[in-house]
């Protein structure tokens, strides 16, 4: 019996691993650019989900603020975005040990708040005949609508 070598790998823990990181690199889009850059990586370990960041400031930053908006997301339209069984996670940023010990707390502050402002505005014609694409733009909509919703007051 052949088998292709993509349903090889598909079927291979490490690949699994490897889509749930992509997965999760989708939550960055939550973030103010500055925290964006000063983020490390996302995992998950002992159900939560967990966000490494470069520096303290970043780390307060994202528990304060930026944690109820992902988990919010989650909640209510995880499942459109294929991040199911995420909901159920307490999310948390920390800083790495290591990037504590290189830390120069005598440094200036740095300029903390460098928002993104979607520019986009979720208007436009779906004129796609096939369903399953049609509900793909329908998403990406709500999402540009639930994304817009964090900056119109």
């Amino acid at each position: 019996m052949e088998q292709n070598i993509f349903s090889l790998l598909i079927q291979k823990k490490s690949y699994k691993k490897l889509e749930t990181l992509l997965k999760l690199k989708k939550l960055k889009v939550f973030m103010p650019l500055s925290l964006q850059k000063n983020l490390l990586f996302i995992f998950i370990k002992d159900s939560k989900l967990l966000f490494a960041f470069k520096d303290l400031w970043a780390c307060k930053e994202f528990n304060q603020r930026v944690a109820k908006e992902i988990s919010h997301f989650l909640i209510t339209q995880g499942h459109a975005c294929g991040l199911d069984g995420l909901d159920a996670l307490e999310i948390v940023a920390y800083v790495p040990k290591d990037s504590l010990e290189k830390a120069n707390f005598y440094a200036p502050v740095k300029k903390q708040a460098q928002f993104y402002r979607p520019s986009a505005l979720g208007l436009f014609h779906n004129p796609i005949k096939d369903t399953r694409l049609h509900e793909c733009f329908e998403k990406a909509r709500s999402l540009i609508h639930y994304q817009r919703s964090f900056f119109e007051e």
